[in-house]
């Protein structure tokens, strides 16, 4: 049995950009660096025999690294060592002629045969391991001194870490990774390396300091060495202020045949860790499905459209580029229809949602997160009205490879919202009409983009409503319905408030249920709240708006053009709630422009920097006409990067099967 049976785990780096993180596998690594940093080829060298002697070791060295891709390797270990430079975070400014502080990253990815293997990361962001034997799976977090442990045998056809078969699961259509793995062969990396890496190269004098070394130039800024004996090694040199790999400035990776004790005693014997017993099933399907999303975010492969698609009561349609589903009748038509349609988005909304960031806040908060969310359900359900329940149901149902309970989780995880939203009316508009701004800063990071869906519902109770959501998500986080109600919101803190209704089912029950704005408040104040939220309510027959304050204990409703000391001086006919840099970025925007909006104009106040780099929609309402404006993120870029989609509510509920 090969590599290719096992080694798709990845070396990761929190560093850097948010949302541009360092992941490669690890055996792929060096050639796809090369490749991505290669310049174009110089003139042929001069002395052609020492450029060939050095050439032939440069393959047979990465030959020696990559040999677990050609043949069995029953027991070997990789090391990635890196240094990157800081300041890691872009909002941090470089103050140039300072010299810069580096920050070490090592990765051990190990296997023993069929009997155990596990990876071990240490980095400034967080050490962790994860390790893998036929009779127990370990989340281990050393700084915390807690492990996650799940023991004995799994379910049959359960998700699993074990080696055995690990890369043809693990490295699918998903990701580009697949298509480099299936032309894997020594033939064809012999090739790739002689007639594309090497032509790009230029052979440098050995170091005095190394002369046993072949060092080569492989950019303008970096340079690549090893050595023709001893343990097969590569390593990547960067000039000091590099930024083509997140600020890389050292990659090194080596390759062992034979495996040893790889995972720190310090961190496996620890004395005063504590053991928290876990489901196996649960923790490798985890692990397993949170790093397989991950893989597909940060090198996607092929990507799965899915095809216009008629039901007796449902539709889906590709608008203008986007993703229209349009859904009617009771709860269970609404959920068999849902799933059916969009089946395979569900899945990713699952791994993204439940597994993806589960696995992240494990590691980084030293909570089992799939505990926590089953603690927010049992206590949020009971408060979800009975018509979700079933729709959520009848979702469950048309998807066979997703459960119910990863349906029930996808739908109540955190919300960590970092949004704006404004209502601009009467003065503040050209043509007295009222204009609602939403936009949703929220971890593109996780994928959602690639499972967003716009959806129109006519339920057999209750208003017709257009929500821009996502494939298997039943509530709602804005949206605007056939009676000129609109509604968005944003996130605050209160995590863990769970006693109540969730926001996301009091938002879709707004659009279901008021006409009115007096409507949404009564709701909002007879209703169990949780956590922290803000929200634009907007009601474009009148026209006027509010912005309201919401926890658990406290409502606050606040008019258009009053002052507040968080959102500062009124402005007439206008709400507008946002945080920090954002919030003043929109105020002067809504002030320059006062008087003078009109649909396109107002698309302009979404613009960065009020949206994030997280930015993963945007929508302008304009009620009077049932006309919603939404952008989505793509793989390239925010929302606020991307040309806005069109929607009529009322052409297009004239149109539902």
């Amino acid at each position: 049995m090969t590599i290719k049976r096992l080694c798709g785990c990845s070396f990761s780096y929190a560093g850097g950009k948010r949302g541009d993180r360092f992941r490669v596998p690890v055996l792929a690594v060096f050639v796809l660096l090369a490749v991505l940093l290669m310049p174009p080829a110089g003139p042929a060298q001069s002395d052609l025999s020492a450029e060939d002697a050095a050439a032939d070791i440069l393959v047979q060295r990465l030959k020696e690294l990559a040999r677990p891709l050609f043949e069995d390797v029953p027991c070997f270990c990789y090391r990635v060592q890196a240094a990157l430079q800081i300041p890691l975070e872009v909002s941090e400014p470089r103050v140039e002629g300072l010299a810069s502080e580096s920050l070490p990253v090592c990765l051990t990815l190990f296997r023993q045969a069929n009997q155990e293997w596990g990876l071990a990361l240490t980095s400034p962001w967080r050490n962790f391991a994860i390790n893998w034997t036929a009779s127990r799976s370990a989340i281990i977090l050393p700084a915390a001194h807690v492990s996650f442990v799940g023991s004995g045998e799994l379910p049959e056809n359960a998700d699993s870490i074990a080696p055995e078969g690990f890369i043809n699961r693990f490295i699918t259509h998903e990701t580009s990774l697949n298509s480099f793995m299936a032309l894997m062969n020594s033939a064809s990396f012999d090739y790739a390396v002689r007639n594309l890496l090497v032509p790009q190269l230029k052979l440098l004098p050995a170091r005095p300091e190394r002369p046993d070394e072949i060092l080569y130039q492989l950019s303008a800024a970096m340079r690549l060495s090893f050595t023709a004996t001893g343990t097969p090694r590569i390593c990547i040199e960067a000039e000091e202020g590099l930024h083509d790999v997140n600020r890389l400035k050292y990659f090194e990776i080596s390759f062992e045949p034979a495996a040893g004790p790889s995972i720190p005693a310090s961190w496996s014997s620890d004395p005063s860790c504590v053991e928290t017993q876990v489901s196996r099933a649960d923790l490798e399907k985890m692990v397993f499905r949170g790093l397989k999303r991950i893989l597909s975010i940060k090198m996607p492969g092929f990507y799965r459209t899915l095809e216009p698609q008629k039901l007796a009561n449902s539709e889906l349609r590709s608008h203008y580029g986007q993703t229209l589903v349009l859904l009617s009748g009771t709860p269970e038509q609404i959920g068999n229809a849902h799933g059916l349609l969009l089946r395979p988005w569900v899945r990713l909304l699952v791994d993204s949602t439940v597994y993806l960031v589960g696995l992240v806040e494990t590691v980084k908060k030293a909570r089992w997160f799939i505990n926590d969310l089953d603690d927010a359900w049992n206590r949020l359900s009971p408060h979800i009205p009975e018509r979700y329940h079933r729709e959520m149901e009848a979702i469950a149902s048309a998807c066979p490879d997703v459960s119910l309970r990863e349906v029930r989780l996808s739908n109540v995880f955190p919300e960590y919202f970092h949004c704006s939203g404004f209502a601009l009316f009467g003065s503040a508009t050209a043509d007295k009409a009222l204009y609602h701004g939403r936009v949703l800063d929220y971890m593109t990071e996780i994928g959602l983009q690639d499972c967003a869906v716009a959806f129109v519902i006519r339920p057999d109770s209750g208003h017709a409503f257009f929500n821009p959501g996502f494939a298997g998500f039943v509530g709602a986080v804005g949206g605007m319905n056939e009676s000129q109600i609109s509604i968005g919101e944003m996130g605050g803190r209160g995590r863990f408030r769970w006693d109540g209704v969730p926001m996301s089912f009091m938002v879709r029950r707004a659009l279901e249920e008021c006409d009115t704005l007096q409507q949404m408040k009564d709701l909002w104040n007879n209703s169990l709240r949780t956590c922290e939220y803000f929200y634009v309510f907007a009601d474009a027959k009148i026209p006027d708006a509010l912005a309201v304050y919401a926890t658990p204990d406290e409502m606050v409703f606040l008019g258009a053009g009053q002052d507040h000391d968080f959102l500062g001086e009124g402005i007439v006919d206008a709400v507008v709630m946002s945080a920090g840099n954002r919030l003043r970025h929109l105020r002067r925007r809504v002030q320059d422009g006062h008087g003078t909006f009109v649909a396109s104009s107002a698309l302009r106040l979404m613009d960065r920097p009020v949206a994030m780099r997280s930015n993963l929609h945007n929508i302008l309402f304009v009620p009077i006409l049932q006309d919603a404006y939404v952008a989505i993120a793509t793989a390239d870029g925010p929302a606020a990067e991307k040309p806005y989609v069109r929607y009529n509510l009322s052409e297009l509920l004239s149109t539902m099967p």
